[in-house]
C-alpha cells in the first residue's frame, strides 16, 4: 500500500509539473550593429524583467539569443554589449505556447536607447522560412557556378525562370525577389562566381523587416574575404 501511495504522489507531481509548463512562451532573436545591420554583436548580455526577477542569457558567437519559459504578458527586454550603448526594448509581448522574435540593433552614441516594439513587426519564429546553404555544400554542388540554380536545387519553393535566369519564389512574379550581396542591395547575384561565395540564404516566407517589404522573397549572398580566396587557391594548386 505504501508503495502504491508513493507511486501515486510521484505521478501527480509529474503531471503538475507538466501543467505548470503549459502556456509558457519564448522570446528570441539576434543582436545587430545599428550602423551596419548585417553585422551581429556576439556575446551580448541579455535580460528580461519578470515578476520573480530578471532572467538572464547571453548571445552566442552568431549574435543569436533565446529566453524560454516566460508567462504570457508584456515585458521589458535589455541588451548590453561591450563598446555599445545599453538598449531597452519595451512592450515585448510574450504569447502562450509561442515564440516571439525580436531583433535588437545597438549603437555607440553614448546614450541609453529605448525602443518600443511595433507589434506588426514581431514575428512568430515558425512563420520565418529560411533556407541556408553552407560553404561546404556550395563547394560540393554541381551548381557551384550558378548560385541561383544551387538554391533552386535545395528547395521546391525556389525556381529558376527558363531563358531569363530570374528567380521565382513561392509562385511570385519574376523580378519580385530581392538580392543582397554582403549586406548591400543588388539587382542580381549571377555575376558572383561560385568559388567566391561564402554562404547563401533565402527567405521564402516571414521575411525579416530589415530586408524591406516584398512578396517575392529575399536571397542573401555572402562572399569570401581575400584570405579565404587565397587559401582556396593555394589548396587547388
Amino acid at each position: 500500500m505504501k508503495i502504491k501511495t508513493t507511486l501515486l504522489i510521484a505521478i501527480l507531481a509529474f503531471v503538475n509539473g507538466l501543467n505548470a509548463q503549459v502556456g509558457l512562451g519564448t522570446v528570441s532573436g539576434y543582436v545587430f550593429k545599428k550602423e551596419d545591420s548585417t553585422k551581429v554583436i556576439p556575446l551580448t548580455k541579455m535580460w528580461i524583467e519578470t515578476e520573480s526577477g530578471n532572467r538572464f542569457t547571453k548571445a552566442d558567437l552568431d549574435g543569436s539569443w533565446r529566453i524560454d519559459a516566460l508567462k504570457p504578458g508584456i515585458y521589458n527586454l535589455y541588451a548590453a554589449a561591450t563598446g555599445f550603448d545599453s538598449t531597452l526594448v519595451g512592450g515585448v509581448e510574450i504569447t502562450s505556447d509561442g515564440i516571439t522574435t525580436v531583433d535588437i540593433y545597438c549603437s555607440n552614441d553614448n546614450l541609453m536607447k529605448v525602443v518600443y516594439v511595433d507589434f506588426n513587426r514581431v514575428q512568430i519564429e515558425k512563420d520565418i522560412i529560411r533556407i541556408k546553404v553552407l560553404t561546404e555544400d556550395i563547394e560540393h554542388s554541381l551548381n557551384i557556378r550558378d548560385p541561383k540554380a544551387l538554391l533552386a536545387g535545395m528547395s521546391s519553393d525556389i525556381q529558376q525562370q527558363e531563358g531569363s535566369g530570374g528567380v521565382i519564389i513561392r509562385g511570385s512574379r519574376p523580378g519580385d525577389a530581392i538580392y543582397y550581396i554582403d549586406g548591400v542591395k543588388a539587382n542580381d547575384i549571377g555575376s558572383i562566381p561560385g568559388v567566391a561565395v561564402q554562404g547563401l540564404e533565402a527567405y521564402t516566407g516571414g521575411i525579416p523587416a530589415k530586408y524591406g517589404d516584398t512578396t517575392g522573397g529575399v536571397i542573401v549572398l555572402e562572399t569570401k574575404g581575400y584570405f579565404d580566396l587565397y587559401y582556396a587557391w593555394k589548396a587547388r594548386n
